[in-house]
């Protein structure tokens, strides 16, 4: 893997999701956060050390940050960029308005994940009909690698940062749901890092099961909304290729009217 020499740039984006993090031998544990720039470009920036993060850098959702980063051999993917060495993250701005979130999002939705495809696009949003919100058991175990990076940890790591990285989830939120533009069924896990976050502030009090069932209900009280819109922040795997839902991204109904694409 190397950089891709005149490829490094300062890059303005309104964070649109963050997945489950990943551990890896060379990274230790990191983040994939997925975002859309003003200009419509999206960008899924990589890798992300999120829980090793000052504090005053640790971004949320719809905050808007600037970083600098660089295109990679590696990644094919050309809405992947690489986060640079030592990159401070800014956060610049926060978008709470629902009409302004829509203003930046509307310039990357897709009428379908093959519709992508065709165009070699790996990121975007495409509007769906969820039919089932729900939770499974997770049959992944970490690797010897992993376990090896997590017993290892990073040597400045606070010990909440350590029991954090070590605390595996053998769960995970899935939804089946239909394309609105073709009628596509399908059913793919969500990799949304606050679903997972959810889970963990209420597992030692109610237990894994009400947990798990507590964090679905809440997110099935708004996509089930028939005021709302929803739709999949959609990915693909770096490896194999496949679709993969980043996050959900859910908003009203009036809005999209009112702009009248849909």
């Amino acid at each position: 893997m190397s950089k891709i020499e005149g490829t490094e740039r300062e890059i303005q984006l309104m964070v649109n999701c963050k997945t489950y993090p990943a551990v890896s031998k060379k990274y230790t544990e990191t983040v994939c956060t997925g975002g859309v720039t003003s200009e419509g470009d999206f960008i899924r920036l990589y890798p992300v050390p999120f829980r090793f993060l000052d504090e005053e850098q640790k971004y949320k959702r719809w905050d808007v940050i600037r970083v600098k980063a660089y295109r990679d051999t590696k990644d094919k993917r050309p809405e992947s960029w690489h986060l640079s060495p030592g990159c401070e993250i800014k956060i610049i701005d926060r978008v709470e308005n629902e009409d302004q979130r829509w203003k930046w999002m509307e310039k990357v939705v897709y009428p379908s994940t093959a519709a992508m495809d065709e165009k070699d696009i790996t990121n975007g949003c495409v509007q769906i009909e969820p039919i089932s919100l729900y939770w499974k058991k997770d049959p992944g175990e970490w690797t010897a690698s992993q376990k090896s990076v997590i017993q290892q940890g990073d040597l400045f790591a606070t010990k909440e940062q350590k029991r954090g990285m070590a605390e595996r989830i053998p769960w995970q939120f899935r939804l089946k749901y239909r394309e609105v533009s073709t009628g596509r069924e399908d059913d793919n896990k969500v990799l949304a890092w606050s679903y997972y976050q959810g889970f963990l502030r209420h597992r030692n009090d109610v237990g894994d099961e009400q947990s798990l069932e507590g964090v679905c209900e809440s997110i099935r009280k708004s996509i089930f909304d028939a005021d709302r819109v929803v739709f999949g922040i959609f990915g693909t795997h770096s490896r194999f290729g496949d679709w993969m839902i980043s996050a959900l991204y859910h908003l009203p109904r009036s809005i999209q009217i009112r702009r009248g694409l849909f």
